[in-house]
């Protein structure tokens, strides 16, 4: 084992090495672009290639839950929880087909950078876009004491570095690259790692499902000593297990509305350089190819609670790779964990701090400007991520992968209802979108903690609850008192705003 932490610090150290390069090259890139400053570090000046934009739409979209958390909690729950992986592929890419090219337009129309600043800028709310970026930065600093653990866990185990010393490395790793060059340096940077995963998905899977002789003995050992592994879905009381025969439709709504709604993923739509049909096409193809194998990570954690029944379940890939792997291919896959965990964290740490810098100190202080606002935003990514740090120094979570979840439904539920029905349906209303932004992730809290349900059903029945709050109370006002004339032409992406 020694042999293999001299050779994955070596390889570690190869790989910072790069991602300091590429964040000085973007850093030096927004300096002499020709937008904004907003513009350049939010959006990568709009210019970032199609492909590059989609390898990493697919990479932000996957993280250490794709890779470490999914695969753990498949170990544990056994095929009924590989719904998750079926229906976040489909939901990242099929909406896409209705809602980014109208989206591009209003976005350009209105001049919005953010998913926040889309939503405020469409109902006309300036409100509202500040009460969305206050809990988006509550939400997400979840989901990132859940990125840095996996991290950590990454670097402890192929490097022997503590885990405490492994956090302050991903800290200082991921301030670095969202304070030097923004969007561009973490697209680029995620395209390269991306290509780099999908060749690690695919040589880890194979590997771990041939060490236990196929999908057929995996079968066998699992109707032997866990045979509810087998099952298409969980049964029981739903307050004891996680993907039941509902869970599986609310899955395929979290999906659809909660993760193809993450802000840190909608800045990609935001960002592509045109919106020819062509361009969207060919951005959801190679996002939904991409995605799918990245997801198929998941059944490493099957093969490995066949191979290494002992193994712990955030711990299961890295303990297959290890097994399985000679040195140097173990530290080829040990980079592809960490360029997805990087990938993610840099991706959400962007919008987090963008979201202080740009909603919520550009709402509240009008001297504000575009520099200003950029300064706030790597600052605030600084104390973000000590925060983290903190956090998972004193109580890092027993399974990230719920960590993670709990910070996406909580963001993405608030945000779906006024995305969809701001591009959909002209006739949504400013009161509606707060109905919903409201009401989406209270659903998710009364339904998980009041009721004490499933967090996996939890995830779908956020979204719906989310919809009552915008249709009702839109349909109720527009049967009052009328549709809102100046919000639906105001939604036209084609006419310019009076």
């Amino acid at each position: 084992m020694n042999s293999l932490h001299t050779m994955a610090i070596v390889f570690i150290v190869a790989f910072l090495a790069f991602l300091v390069f590429i964040g000085i090259w973007a850093a030096r890139k927004n300096k002499k672009g020709a937008g904004s400053v907003t513009t350049e570090y939010f959006l990568g000046g709009k210019t970032t290639p199609t492909f590059v934009l989609a390898m990493s739409y697919a990479a932000s979209a996957v993280s250490a839950g794709s890779f470490i958390g999914d695969p753990g909690l498949l170990s544990t729950i056994g095929w009924p929880y590989y719904w998750i992986a079926i229906a976040t592929v489909a939901g990242t890419a099929i909406p896409g087909l209705f809602i980014i090219r109208k989206m591009r337009l209003q976005s350009e129309k209105f001049g919005a950078i953010t998913i926040a600043d889309y939503c405020s800028q469409r109902y006309k709310s300036p409100g509202l876009k500040l009460y969305l970026s206050i809990l988006m930065v509550i939400c997400f600093t979840f989901t990132l004491v859940a990125q840095f653990k996996g991290a950590a866990i990454l670097l402890e185990m192929y490097t022997g570095i503590p885990f405490k010393a492994a956090l302050v490395v991903m800290l200082v790793v991921v301030i670095f690259f969202v304070s030097s060059g923004g969007l561009r340096s973490v697209a680029w940077t995620d395209c390269f790692m991306g290509c780099f995963m999908t060749v690690m998905s695919a040589m880890l899977v194979i590997a771990a499902i041939s060490y236990v002789g196929g999908f057929g003995h995996i079968e066998e050992v699992l109707a032997g000593d866990y045979p509810s592994f087998n099952q298409i879905y969980e049964s029981g009381s739903e307050a004891e297990v996680t993907v039941t025969a509902f869970g599986i439709p609310m899955l395929f709504l979290y999906g659809v509305f909660i993760m193809f709604c993450q802000p840190y993923i909608t800045a990609r739509y935001i960002a592509l350089p045109d919106v020819k049909k062509s361009s969207i096409g060919k951005f959801l193809i190679i996002a939904i190819l991409t995605a799918a194998l990245f997801n198929l990570m998941f059944l490493v954690g099957l093969a490995g609670r066949v191979g290494f029944p002992d193994a712990e379940a955030d711990y299961m890939t890295v303990t297959v790779s290890t097994e399985l792997f000679p040195p140097i291919l173990a530290c080829i896959i040990m980079i592809g964990f960490f360029s997805a965990i990087v990938s993610t964290a840099t991706s959400i740490l962007l919008v987090v701090a963008q979201g202080v810098g740009g909603d919520i100190y550009g709402r509240l202080f009008k001297s504000a400007t575009p520099k200003k606002e950029v300064l706030v935003t790597r600052v605030a990514a600084i104390v973000i991520g000590l925060i983290v740090l903190a956090f998972n120094m004193v109580e890092p979570p027993a399974f990230l992968q719920i960590f993670i979840y709990l910070g996406l439904t909580g963001v993405g539920s608030s945000m779906c209802m006024s995305l969809f029905c701001g591009v959909l349906w002209k006739k949504s209303r400013k009161e509606g979108a707060w109905a919903s932004a409201i009401m989406g992730p209270a659903t998710y809290l009364i339904w998980t903690q009041g009721l004490g349900l499933s967090w996996a059903s939890g995830m779908g029945v956020a979204p719906i609850g989310a919809a009552v709050g915008m249709f009702v109370v839109s349909w109720v006002l527009n049967a009052v008192k009328g549709p809102d004339q100046e919000l639906i032409e105001w939604a036209d992406p084609y006419i310019d705003p009076k």
